[in-house]
């Protein structure tokens, strides 16, 4: 019983903690407020993920996307440095 009562009170608290860091995020992401919207949102996500599978979906997708556009500067400072005849540096 006790056992059960912590860890209902542990998942209120990640959800609660989830969505107040998924506000915020939204929040600072708006225009002309500065802040690290993004990574809170981020963060959020990944928090709400273990109680939500939608959250999970959501972290993944946001995941997936940041490591395309990741992928897509390396590639474009690449050819960057081979169009300038720079060495090109390690990352």
């Amino acid at each position: 019983m006790l056992r059960a009562a912590r860890d209902q009170f542990w998942r209120i608290c990640r959800i609660v903690s989830g969505i107040m860091l998924l506000l915020v995020g939204l929040f600072l992401s708006l225009p002309g407020i500065p802040g690290p919207g993004i990574v809170l949102i981020f963060v959020g996500f990944g928090i709400l993920s273990r109680d939500f599978e939608w959250a999970k979906r959501w972290h993944l997708r946001l995941k997936d996307t940041a490591q395309q556009i990741i992928n897509r500067r390396k590639t474009a400072k690449r050819q960057k440095q081979a169009a300038t005849g720079q060495e090109a540096s390690h990352d």
